[in-house]
């Protein structure tokens, strides 16, 4: 070993220096991986975003709007139909022809003047000749305008974007959108010329006081045709479009007069107009009048529709927005404009007795201020009537507490999310013990044990038909807790077509109306079943559309239905409701004469109150309440005093009807105490009970309190229970098996016709509780 070698271990120790160069060396290499590891993960990371980014962008690449441009030129007037009112000569009567608020009257590209075609040009859009759609450069000063958030003077829009975005209704300031309306605009113009999108975008953009297009403008702001203004009126109007409400001269003249001259200044700019032009036109500007609304130049005004015509209305637009998967601005336009014929399912005669039964505000005596709505339909998913509101109408396409208004249901849902399918999953039966206290694990809003009932009182072993004719919450928590939430859940989405219920309010307050909101249209197509042998028919307000050439383009005449539960259950379930009409807290709804079935629904301090009711012709529901939530309706029985107000007289001309339930389900009379069928000479007390042979209860054995006898179940009590005929089915009062306990079979009378204290109380804490 060399001399300086040994150097390095004299004493024994290291050298410092070394020891400092060897430190450094190691830190240098670690900070060099440590770099190149994140260059590395940063290189990956990047090309992965950007292949993300690229693929994403290009996904829209194809995004066009699915629109002839040139159907707005047609501009013909749709029509409704009511289907089966005919003229005198076999011809559908027209109960509503459609045409929208738009001032708007379409003018041909070569009625527009140069001047108004430079106009716009010049102030909206100048390469609009040069370009494929797209203006890069303002679209890049727009791009870096929106991440960087400042307030630039780039738009970015050219007219092929502002005409899409007004088509579209597309307004939202997202990349996203931004990107979907580049390819939009680059794919229209491919299909189209420059004339072609410059007319529509002249005939379409809004010019402020209702003006749709640069006729309706020229008509309203000079009283003339378009093609007879000048330059100062053509830039008048031209300004407006940058904001509609704060150019309009009718209101901001001088606003409007400055814009004027801007659009002005860019004309003589972009050398569209001479000098002598510009000052001319400069000149007149400040001396510019203008006419405003008079009776030759306004369209007539729209009338007011009724409350069914105007459901007829949004539920086209739907179904043409979902079949050509296009905008709720397009497929209105195309009712205003492509001259379609729609059929109309409306009962008239239900819907005008409705109509004027919610017309008068005095009927809310108790209760000043509320509101309320009703729809009705028949047992095949025809929507016979509606109202959205209580009062008179005075707007078109406002909100409907019909079908539009989501509102907690209260104990109206029982039926649907308990009981019904209790029933389907045989957990229980028309007669099956419930316990009627408090539920192990179930807490009221101040913590107490829960849920309470309205009454307040506790009652302990309930059947199924004492639960439901007076309400009870804690027997409809456990029936729904047997049955399992997420298969109550399905029931409501898949059969009846609910809405989707939030995974938050899939709680067991469900059970009795607390946790969700639905509306009176979900609520009575879910009605339907319990009258129509368990089918559930999709509610609907037309039978089927045409377009202008007679094609048809909607149809709801073949609707399959689906079998939501059996129809013996549907018919036991028919009576379990029935009795809570006959006996129960729906004894105010009942109807001399006729079979009704229905339940009540009251939400906690009274905030909302339902009834949703079916008779032999009808299913329909009633909402009332205050639309703030934050008062309580004083008149707790109003819903059901309209119900029947309504129903009442559209049944006064009837032919006497009743409904027809499923020749299989069995009636038996069964021991009150234990729920089970009857053991004859051993229980007391029996009642009635209607069953499936699937689902029939044992026979009675005796051991409870109260029996008579402890005697061995006799043979005669263990055959099977009579089976009711077809024609007994039809009766309206239960078949009675030979036996002097047998309930009655008369509807309820009018002593009984009076309020009953509903077992009521729901909120959206999920577990206060409800009637």
């Amino acid at each position: 070993m060399r001399k300086t070698d040994l150097n390095k271990y004299a004493n024994g120790q290291t050298n410092p220096q070394n020891q400092a160069a060897l430190t450094f060396r190691a830190v240098g290499k670690a900070i060099w991986k440590l770099l190149v590891t994140a260059f590395v993960v940063a290189f990956i990371t990047g090309i992965i975003v950007s292949v993300s980014l690229f693929s994403y962008v290009m996904s829209m690449k194809d995004s066009k709007i699915e629109y002839d441009l040139m159907d707005l030129k047609l501009n013909y007037t749709s029509f409704i139909y009511v289907n089966g009112e005919n003229d005198d000569s076999g011809n559908p009567v027209q109960y509503q022809s459609l045409y929208s608020g738009e001032n708007r009257v379409w003018v041909n590209y070569s009625d527009i003047p140069q001047a108004m075609k430079d106009a716009i040009i010049a102030i909206e859009d100048k390469r609009f000749e040069d370009h494929n759609g797209v203006d890069w450069i303002r679209t890049i000063g727009a791009v870096y305008n929106l991440v960087t958030h400042s307030k630039g003077s780039y738009g970015g829009s050219t007219i092929t974007q502002q005409l899409i975005k007004n088509l579209t209704g597309e307004n939202d300031v997202s990349l996203s959108r931004k990107v979907k309306e580049i390819f939009r605009a680059l794919n229209l113009e491919k299909e189209y010329s420059k004339d072609q999108i410059l007319e529509v975008y002249l005939n379409v953009v809004d010019f402020g006081s209702g003006c749709k297009g640069v006729q309706s403008a020229a008509n309203l702001y000079f009283g003339k045709d378009i093609q007879d203004c000048d330059i100062a009126e053509c830039a008048a109007i031209a300004g407006i479009t940058q904001n509609p409400t704060a150019y309009t001269p009718l209101v901001y003249p001088e606003a409007n007069q400055r814009r004027q001259r801007i659009v002005l200044d860019q004309m003589l700019e972009q050398e569209k107009i001479t000098q002598e032009e510009y000052d001319a036109a400069y000149e007149k500007s400040g001396h510019m009048e203008f006419v405003g609304r008079t009776s030759e130049n306004v369209v007539d005004s729209v009338p007011i529709w009724d409350w069914y015509t105007e459901q007829v209305f949004k539920d086209v637009r739907r179904d043409l927005m979902e079949k050509y998967e296009c905008t709720q601005a397009e497929a209105s336009d195309m009712i205003y404009h492509n001259g379609l014929r729609i059929y109309s399912a409306q009962n008239t005669e239900l819907q005008t007795i409705a109509e004027e039964a919610l017309s008068d505000r005095s009927i809310f005596t108790q209760d000043p201020g509320a509101q309320g709505g009703f729809l009705a339909m028949d047992y095949n998913g025809r929507v016979l009537a509606t109202v959205g509101r209580v009062g008179a109408k005075y707007l078109n396409l406002g909100t409907s507490y019909a079908t539009e208004t989501n509102r907690q249901p209260g104990s109206s849902l029982k039926p649907l999310v308990d009981y019904a399918p209790g029933l389907e999953a045989k957990v229980i039966n028309y007669s099956t013990i419930l316990d009627d206290n408090p539920v192990d694990g179930y807490l009221n809003g101040d913590g107490s044990p829960g849920p309470n009932n309205y009454d307040p009182v506790f009652e302990g072993d309930v059947t199924v038909k004492r639960a439901l004719q007076v309400s009870k919450n804690p027997p409809a928590v456990r029936v729904l807790l047997s049955v399992g939430i997420q298969n109550a859940v399905s029931f409501l989405e898949d059969k009846l077509n609910f809405s989707p219920i939030a995974t938050d309010m899939q709680v067991p307050s469900m059970a009795i109306g607390g946790s969700f909101g639905t509306n009176i249209r979900e609520m009575v197509g879910g009605f339907q079943i319990f009258g129509n042998g368990g089918k559930f028919y999709e509610p609907y307000t037309y039978y089927y559309v045409t377009d202008h050439d007679g094609n048809v383009i909607l149809d709801n005449r073949e609707t399959a239905p689906v079998q939501a539960i059996s129809s013996v259950n549907a018919s036991i379930m028919y009576r379990l409701l029935e009795n809570v009409i006959q006996a129960g807290t729906g004894r105010l709804a009942a109807l001399d004469g006729w079979q009704v079935y229905g339940k009540t629904g009251t939400t906690q301090d009274r905030k909302d109150l339902w009834f949703i009711g079916g008779t032999p012709y009808a299913v329909g529901g009633v909402w009332t309440g205050y639309a703030s939530y934050k008062r309580q309706m004083d008149d707790e029985d109003i819903a059901k005093k309209i119900w029947k107000n309504i129903m009442s007289q559209y049944l006064s001309n009837k032919e006497a009807k009743q409904f027809t339930l499923d020749p299989d389900m069995i009636s038996a009379k069964f021991c009150v105490e234990t729920g089970k069928l009857e053991n004859p000479g051993v229980c007391s007390e029996t009642e009635l009970g209607w069953y499936s042979r699937d689902n029939l209860p044992s026979i009675c054995d005796g051991e409870h309190e109260g029996a008579e006898s402890s005697e061995p179940v006799s043979s005669a009590a263990s055959s099977e229970p009579p089976r009711v005929s077809s024609s007994e089915a039809t009766q309206s009062g239960p078949v009675v098996v030979p036996s002097s306990s047998a309930e009655s079979s008369e509807p309820a009378s009018s002593e009984n016709e009076q309020s009953s204290s509903e077992a009521d109380s729901n909120s959206s804490s999920h577990n206060k509780p409800s009637d």
